[in-house]
C-alpha cells in the first residue's frame, strides 16, 4: 500500500510540474487547483501513515520487554528462586491480567513453595478467561497435583 502510495504521488507530483511550469496553456489551469489539492492529501495521508506506523513500532519494546520478564521468571522458576520468580510473573500479570502463562506459571511457583491454597485460588482464577480454555487439560492436571499434594500433608 505504502509503494502504490509513493507512486500515486510521484506521478501527480509530476504531472503537476508539467502542467504548472511546462504546459502553462489554458486547458490545464482548472485542474492546477484540484491537482495540488490532492497532492497536499496524498502528502497529509503519508505523514499519518508514517505517523501511525511510529506509533504501532514504539509498542515493540513493551512486547519484547514482558517475553524477557517471563523468560527470566521462567529462569528463577528452573533455579528454585520461587519468590524472585513469583515476583516478575506477578509484575507481568499486573501489567497483562489476561496472560494465562504467567497465570500458571505462577500457580506452579505457589505449589513448589509448599502454598497449595494460592495455588488453587491461582489456577481456579483462570476459569474466568476464555483464553485459558485451551488450557483445561494443564490447569486440571495441575489441579489434580494440588489435591495429592494436600492428601499427603493431611
Amino acid at each position: 500500500m505504502s509503494l502504490g502510495t509513493a507512486f500515486a504521488f510521484a506521478v501527480l507530483l509530476n504531472l503537476m510540474l508539467l502542467a504548472s511550469f511546462v504546459r502553462t496553456d489554458g486547458a490545464w489551469k482548472p485542474w492546477c487547483g484540484f491537482g495540488w489539492a490532492m497532492l497536499v492529501v496524498f502528502w497529509a495521508f503519508g505523514v499519518w501513515q508514517t505517523a501511525r506506523h511510529h506509533a504501532s513500532s514504539r509498542d515493540l519494546p513493551r512486547v519484547h520487554n514482558q517475553q524477557d520478564l517471563f523468560i527470566r521468571a521462567q529462569a528463577e522458576y528452573l533455579r528454585g528462586h520461587w519468590v524472585e520468580a513469583q515476583s516478575l510473573l506477578e509484575q507481568l500479570i499486573r501489567h497483562n491480567p489476561g496472560d494465562i502463562e504467567s497465570h500458571l506459571l505462577l500457580s506452579s511457583v505457589f505449589r513448589r513453595s509448599r502454598r497449595i491454597e494460592m495455588s488453587r485460588r491461582q489456577l481456579r482464577r483462570l476459569y474466568e478467561f476464555e483464553e485459558a480454555a485451551q488450557w483445561r487439560f494443564e490447569i486440571e492436571r495441575e489441579l489434580a497435583v494440588l489435591d495429592q499434594a494436600s492428601a499427603a500433608n493431611v
